[in-house]
């Protein structure tokens, strides 16, 4: 018999176990990984095989594991999740941890999952979590707004949005998982005050562009409610009527609200500018936008206001 048969026939072959149990050799597996993982030491799998050479397991080679009970394997996921949402395990969790997160306890864990052992939980496992996983927003938000998670949020993204950190954000929103954020997940993001300030936020063309050497500029005066003087003003821009429009629109944007500032000409100036008063948050402070349309042919940013 060639000699790869008789070491494959080997791996196979069983080999006596008494008051343990025999296991099959999986990509990875190593004696010191399966001590660990059955409650035993190296050296009693070792005395439990003699001849196998532990640094040369093979895939599918059985090997006596010498503890007296196998663990259970995992439990299929629940079919029925009636009332609640499938949860699958995450490394570190708990019953105890779970049932805190999601506000249930341990004993509705156990009754949702028959034949789960909570004390040999496996991550990737699927159990049922017996009350519905989205996390009802903070009742309020004094001094912030709502927000709704969106796809590729994470709570540093939402603080430098917002203009606010992280540990604000943590601080308003207790029981929050910064690492388990979910779609259509609401949380409370407070602002910083609105501090008073004159600025002026330059307006920069696009390159590429239908008027590469247009500029201008908004000039910003601000109380501490957030009531803005706004005066936009631009130049060296060609006539609107060239880019399909009546006249030149400034528009103000953020975090999904906007609102526009039509534009007016000096005669023989060339010069468009406009004023107006709005009522401001401050997310518009640290996450607006102001683009001139039709092009547009700016843009800037206000956090860029000094």
């Amino acid at each position: 018999m060639p000699d790869e048969e008789k070491e494959e026939v080997q791996t196979r072959q069983a080999p006596p176990c008494p008051g343990g149990f025999l296991y099959e050799i999986k990509a990875g597996d190593t004696f010191y990984a399966l001590a660990r993982r059955y409650g035993t030491t190296v050296e009693a799998i070792m005395a439990a095989n003699p001849g196998v050479d532990p640094r040369k397991l093979q895939i599918g080679q059985l090997v006596c594991i010498p503890v007296a009970v196998p663990p259970v394997p995992p439990m299929p996921p629940p079919v029925l999740c009636p009332g609640g949402t499938p949860y699958v395990i995450q490394p570190g969790d708990t019953y105890y941890r779970i049932a805190l997160r999601y506000g249930t306890t341990v004993d509705a864990l156990i009754r949702a999952n028959p034949g789960v052992d909570p004390q040999n939980l496996q991550i990737g496992q699927v159990i049922c979590v017996p009350v519905p996983i989205p996390i009802p927003p903070p009742p309020v938000c004094p001094g912030g707004v709502f927000y709704v998670i969106r796809a590729g949020d994470t709570v540093y993204t939402i603080a430098l949005r917002f203009g606010t950190t992280v540990d604000a954000i943590l601080r308003a929103n207790p029981g929050l998982d910064p690492y388990r954020l979910r779609i259509g997940q609401t949380i409370c993001v407070p602002l910083a005050p609105i501090v008073p300030r004159t600025c002026v936020m330059a307006l920069a063309p696009s390159i590429t562009g239908p008027a590469p050497t247009a500029g201008g500029a908004v000039w910003m005066r601000t109380d501490s409610v957030g009531q803005t003087q706004l005066l936009v003003e631009v130049t060296n821009v060609p006539p609107p009527a060239q880019l399909g429009a009546g006249w030149y629109t400034a528009l103000f944007a953020f975090d999904g609200s906007s609102f526009e500032v039509p534009l007016v000409e000096a005669p023989g100036t060339g010069v468009w500018a406009a004023t107006t008063v709005q009522s401001l948050p401050a997310q518009f402070f640290a996450a607006g936008s102001a683009n001139i349309y039709p092009g547009p042919v700016l843009g800037g940013l206000v956090a860029n206001c000094r």
